[in-house]
């Protein structure tokens, strides 16, 4: 179930140290969610993206934090090195929120000792 879901979103462009968005899944991704009604955060080191500012209950975060504070579930997009070493545990007021790795950038053993719901691309 997405709707009311809040989902987060880290990392919105096709990769790391650039602002390029071009063939970007979250252009994809990010407006079908919120056409089912989730709630969409997401943070960019580098910066809002006008593309998303159009978009109802999509918004920018201006850093990592808040971004991810309030989520069900953390999509970590794009790899950068800002993201490889979030403490989710004391960031997400949340019990039962889940990331999503999209880059494998976390171990999974270590996830599953934190007692985090982790998935991570062909793991």
């Amino acid at each position: 179930k997405i709707k009311n879901k809040n989902i987060c979103f880290l990392g919105v462009t096709f990769k790391a140290n650039t602002d390029d968005m071009r063939d970007s899944s979250t252009l994809v991704m990010i407006p079908s969610l919120a056409r089912k009604g989730a709630k969409i955060n997401y943070y960019d080191p580098t910066g809002e993206k006008n593309y998303f500012k159009k978009i109802k209950n999509v918004n920018f975060s201006k850093d990592i934090k808040s971004a991810i504070y309030n989520s069900d579930l953390v999509i970590i997009h794009t790899e950068w090195n800002d993201f490889k070493s979030i403490n989710f545990k004391s960031s997400i007021k949340k019990k039962n929120f889940i990331i999503y790795d999209m880059r494998n950038i976390y171990s999974p053993s270590k996830m599953k000792k934190a007692k985090i719901k982790y998935f991570g691309i062909g793991r």
